[in-house]
């Protein structure tokens, strides 16, 4: 009977064990929230409990894939929208090349141990993925996002449709459809921001530099303090002066609500719709060692001079609810003028 009982018992210790470098990964995700969090006190959730939660799981996880899962949920504990962990190949495809931010701290968290990661010889580069290694054609797990679009509505009313502000693309593409409706003598126009799930702080601050100039926001974080942000350009005339109407909803989040924002509270647009969403976190990226990447609500966007809106949104200067109604209600306004 122990013949049997003794392999079976070895086996059961095998299938729960960690891989190794499971748990260093996870005190360096967890450290990152405790330390560099926005919220000093984790949105009212105790980081502490979910710690040692986590970790429990973790010390049981069977791969690599699970562990990243665990990570991923840990900090959905946080109940941000914001803040998730990506394992590598997560990472690959969201993040297309782009650099991603050195861990904070020495690669060994405090009670970690010393245990290698999967990729023990670059625990000391910062995690990057060459541009030539994403096949564009292939299903690497992106997101389609959508495409910026504009087109002429009557009477002289250009609409610019703006479904995101994760990349540079999209702010050349405002510039240019901008500077073609200008040649014809456009009488204003509607930027359609509704269902944007925001994207990068310079890019917000690239397309608002098409409509107006100057130093609208602030970002408040926990460890850097606050920043100004401007406009980009921050001198100077913008391209478009005409009058502005900017279409809003309930899912409208992130640098799309402070492009909005800042539009409203400069007067330089009217806002029409609904309440954006009041998620106005503003993220950063650390790379694991292996090319994991943890991406962290690490500081809220605020006006100048005004609260974050943050957990309350932007709210329309005309309400209208449905789709068609608020386009046509944007066109009256701009006609009316």
């Amino acid at each position: 009977m122990k013949r049997v009982l003794v392999p079976a018992f070895v086996f059961l210790g095998i299938a729960l064990a960690a891989p190794p470098g499971a748990l260093v990964r996870f005190e360096q995700a967890w450290r990152l929230v405790d330390e560099f969090y926005w919220d000093t006190n984790h949105r009212g959730v105790d980081w502490e409990a979910v710690g040692a939660e986590y970790r429990e799981r973790v010390a049981r996880a069977g791969s690599w894939d699970e562990v990243y899962r665990l990570l991923d949920r840990m900090y959905g504990e946080l109940g941000d929208d914001h803040s998730q962990v990506l394992s590598p190949a997560e990472a690959r495809a969201a993040l297309r090349g782009a650099l991603c931010l050195p861990l904070p701290f020495p690669d060994g968290a405090p009670g970690a141990g010393t245990a290698s990661s999967p990729d023990a010889a670059s625990e000391s580069a910062p995690a990057t993925k060459p541009e030539d290694e994403v096949d564009e054609g292939a299903d690497d797990g992106s997101i389609d996002w959508g495409a910026f679009s504009s087109r002429e509505l009557e009477d002289g009313v250009a609409y610019l449709r703006v479904p995101h502000l994760i990349d540079q693309g999209i702010a050349d593409a405002v510039v240019e459809a901008v500077r073609r409706f200008e040649a014809r003598g456009a009488r204003g126009y509607v930027l359609d921001l509704r269902d944007n799930p925001g994207g990068l702080a310079y890019v917000m601050a690239e397309v608002a530099g098409v409509f107006m100039r100057g130093l609208p926001w602030r970002i408040v974080t926990r460890t850097k303090g606050v920043t100004p942000q401007p406009t980009l350009p921050f001198w100077g005339r913008p391209l478009t002066e005409k009058p502005l109407v900017v279409l809003i909803n309930g899912r409208v989040n992130s640098a799309a609500e402070g492009l909005a924002g800042a539009l409203k509270r400069a007067g330089r647009a009217r806002l029409v719709g609904e309440t954006t969403a009041g998620n106005t976190e503003v993220v950063l990226p650390y790379c694991f060692p292996d090319g994991g990447v943890a991406m962290l609500a690490s500081g809220v966007l605020a006006p100048i001079g005004g609260a974050t809106w943050e957990g309350r949104g932007v709210a329309p200067d005309v309400a209208v609810a449905g789709e068609e109604a608020q386009l046509n209600r944007a066109v009256e306004l701009l006609q009316s003028r």
